[in-house]
């Protein structure tokens, strides 16, 4: 309730007191902009959090296995030919939930790349999506009434390109292609199916890639390391790039534990 008084000098008081229907608010904490912090984290984790990857590679080469490893699921995943006249983008959206933490996961997968006998417009597809989902965002942006919390942010946030295990150097599509997608996201080049190179032709092949996108200017993602409590460990996984990854959707039973890998006559791999 709100009591207006007026003085000698015309000046004008307002008191504000409770009226008989309010309520007094009982606080459950403490109250102060350092706790600003962990509201923000609370409701990020309350609102959830979105990824898009692009998986580029060719068909076969392990791109839907490695997604399986990486948040231990078993995606739907459609078996594709070598017969594809062009170039298709497939988007596949899962919605995880890991503790109280919810992931909003979208996967883009190029089918069909690599194989057809003329590869120079390989990429092109790749990048009219890249485009398109900007486009989106943007137009989102501009209008009037927007709302960008509940809008599906689909611009892509890493693209990781599985590269063919040949031990020798890296094909002249995957220079084009990485080339043209470089300065629209992050690029992480992966060596698929590493367990069929020798450790001595891994790390080979691992320097002549490198000397190769620098030599041909194509900028791939490194993991920061101006924050002195990452650092050390960034500067470890930058020296390490492109990753060798080996993927499994199969069980092997290592010791008492249960883990997902690949098991051979003479090791396990995990």
């Amino acid at each position: 309730m709100v009591v207006r008084s007026e003085n000698r000098s015309g000046h004008v008081k307002v008191h504000r007191t409770l009226g008989p229907d309010s309520r007094t608010l009982v606080l459950q904490g403490h109250v102060g902009f350092d706790s600003l912090p962990d509201q923000l984290v609370n409701k990020c984790v309350n609102l959830g959090f979105d990824m898009n990857i692009l998986c580029v590679g060719e068909t076969g080469i392990g791109k839907s296995t490695l997604m399986d490893c990486l948040f231990k699921a078993n995606f739907d995943d459609t078996v594709h030919t070598h017969k594809s006249p062009g170039v298709e983008i497939s988007q596949h959206i899962y919605n995880l939930k890991e503790g109280n933490v919810k992931l909003r996961l979208a996967i883009v997968d190029s089918v069909g790349y690599g194989d057809q006998i003329n590869k120079e417009n390989s990429f092109k597809p790749l990048v009219d999506y890249i485009d398109e989902q900007f486009e989106n965002y943007l137009q989102e942006e501009l209008k009037i009434k927007r709302d960008l919390i509940t809008f599906h942010d689909s611009r892509i946030q890493v693209c990781l390109y599985f590269l063919v295990p040949t031990g020798h150097s890296i094909r002249s599509l995957d220079l084009m292609t990485m080339k043209a997608l470089d300065k629209k996201c992050n690029i992480i080049p992966i060596i698929a199916k590493s367990d069929t190179v020798s450790k001595s032709e891994l790390d080979t092949f691992k320097a002549n890639i490198m000397a190769e996108l620098k030599s041909n200017d194509v900028e791939i993602y490194t993991f920061p390391v101006d924050d002195e409590t990452v650092s050390e460990v960034n500067t470890e996984m930058n020296e390490m790039m492109p990753f060798a990854v080996v993927g499994s959707r199969e069980d092997v039973k290592v010791g008492e534990a249960v883990v997902r890998g690949r098991e051979y006559p003479w090791a396990w791999l995990r």
